[in-house]
């Protein structure tokens, strides 16, 4: 069984539009503008987080670890501590979001201070500011409509001008957000996250050179307003952080279908297929063998259409002992390819047992489980497809418990596991109801415990997670992609 793991990286993402935000926890840092803290503050509060307030001119101490995202619109505090920025790049390192507020030309000093940390923080010393102010002669700021970006702010109306600093240069990775419409080299906001963000590629950063965009009310526009509530709405709670003690493990849920699987016995193959094309070869030597059904006592089954199943059980190919392999089964219909083998290493004694029930159209899985000799290692999938068109290759390697399960209620994802190394791995994946594929690698490799929890939905993800090293490590994400484009997420866990 998965013992502990002591290690947690976790985060939600609903990247771009959700149905559903996650509450977070966010401080907001000012000084005496309090019409601009409350008006962030209703937005958030609004969408259902917890804000804390605290009005200071100094730097401010407070336990960075407690909050998702920190807004420090205290405009003219205009130099930062080593303090101060260790606890924006703790915000950072745990997946949340920082947010800075600059000013006009004569503020120099503040905007100088939000360049050091960018610069710092993304490793692009491109990054640069202008002290002269952006946007004259009654122009209005042209606003970033990006689906990639901003996706609830529909422009009828452009950013109401006012005398504001400006980037002259976002770096090689920033995201403008607003910008003079007449020189796309004046950025008065602008993004930094993923690829931007160095080793903080899970953190984000906010800047906006000018307090008066979310300050009075006589500073907005019906278009101001919107755009800002969009921007608070896409760029700031688009990442949603939790920092829960909670180590990822098996659900009891998941513990029952192990523990029944476990109960299975019988060299017997209980295989029933009813018409068509299949192509059945099953090769059994050594040990507790068998196939069933996935109640785990009836027929296996294979009903329909043009299957072709290969089942390699025990260890067939070289000398050796093998242990209590297993396989369930139930496909029906449709194109189908599945290869599976258990154990096929010299001196296995591993507890494999897959389940697998498939019923959709043109699936492809290839799997693999082996163990290379010691005999308290367990190793168990379960999948699920009830849709069309997935390749999907797993595999679960070498000593250790691997445990592994896999749900697909979507089209054309393409999946590709592999568990290896000593340690203890355990993998939960669900991709949900969706438009388009999902393209899905995941690696946990080494001799620490890793185990990941990983829910995928919304249009096509191409999404990479990689757990190797000796340290323990954690890793929960749920998220939803509202880009008919596709979103990307790549994460790499130890070293």
């Amino acid at each position: 069984m998965l013992l502990r793991y002591s290690k947690l990286i976790s985060f939600l993402l609903v990247f771009f539009f959700c149905s559903t935000l996650y509450a977070e926890d966010i401080l907001i840092i000012h000084q005496g503008y309090g019409n601009t803290a409350a008006k962030h503050k209703n937005r958030l509060e609004n969408a259902g987080h917890t804000v804390t307030m605290q009005n200071t001119s100094s730097s401010y101490s407070y336990t960075a670890a407690n909050y998702d995202q920190v807004y420090d619109i205290r405009y003219s505090y205009t130099s930062y501590s080593t303090a101060d920025t260790d606890r924006f790049k703790t915000v950072l390192s745990n997946g949340g979001t920082v947010y800075l507020v600059g000013e006009n030309g004569s503020f120099d000093s503040r905007n100088d201070a939000i360049v050091s940390f960018l610069r710092d923080v993304t490793g692009d010393n491109n990054i640069a500011h202008s002290g002269n102010s952006c946007c004259g002669g009654g122009a209005k700021y042209s606003m970033n409509e990006n689906r990639d970006i901003l996706t609830s702010y529909s422009a009828s109306d452009d950013m109401t001008v006012v005398a504001s600093g400006y980037f002259s240069n976002i770096g090689t990775n920033g995201k403008w957000l607003l910008k003079d419409p007449s020189d796309a080299n004046k950025v008065v906001g602008a993004l930094w996250d993923g690829d931007a963000m160095s080793s903080y590629a899970n953190g984000k950063v906010v800047a906006l050179l000018d307090i008066n965009y979310a300050s009075h009310s006589s500073y907005y526009t019906d278009g101001d307003q919107a755009w800002i509530d969009a921007m608070i709405t896409d760029v700031f709670i688009s990442t949603v952080n939790t920092r829960s003690a909670t180590n990822i493990t098996i659900t009891s849920g998941q513990t029952t279908i192990m523990n029944t699987a476990k109960t299975a016995t019988g060299n017997g193959v209980k295989l029933n297929v009813d018409g068509d094309s299949n192509t059945i070869n099953i090769e059994q030597t050594g040990e507790n063998n068998f196939l069933i059904g996935t109640d785990w006592s009836s027929d296996a089954t294979i009903t329909g259409d043009n299957n072709t199943l290969n089942v390699d059980q025990g260890n067939v190919t070289t000398n050796g002992n093998s242990a209590n392999n297993g396989i369930a089964l139930d496909i029906t219909g449709d194109t189908n390819t599945v290869s599976i083998s258990q154990g096929d290493y010299a001196t296995d004694t591993g507890d494999h047992r897959i389940w697998l029930d498939i019923d959709g159209s043109t699936n492809t899985t290839n799997l693999s489980q082996r163990n290379d000799g010691t005999g308290t290692s367990e190793h168990f999938m379960s999948l699920d497809l009830d849709s069309s068109q997935n390749v999907i290759n797993l595999q679960q390697l070498n000593d250790g418990d691997k445990i592994l399960f896999l749900d697909i209620n979507n089209n054309n994802n393409t999946v590709d596991i592999n568990q290896s190394g000593t340690g203890e791995h355990y993998l939960d994946l669900s991709l949900d109801t969706g438009n388009y594929a999902h393209d899905v690698d995941i690696s946990q490799t080494g001799s620490g415990d890793h185990a990941a929890r990983v829910e995928l939905d919304g249009y096509s993800t191409d999404f990479d997670l990689l757990q190797q090293g000796s340290t323990d490590q954690d890793y929960n994400i749920d998220m939803t992609c509202g880009v008919q484009a596709g979103c990307t997420l790549s994460t790499t866990q130890g070293n």
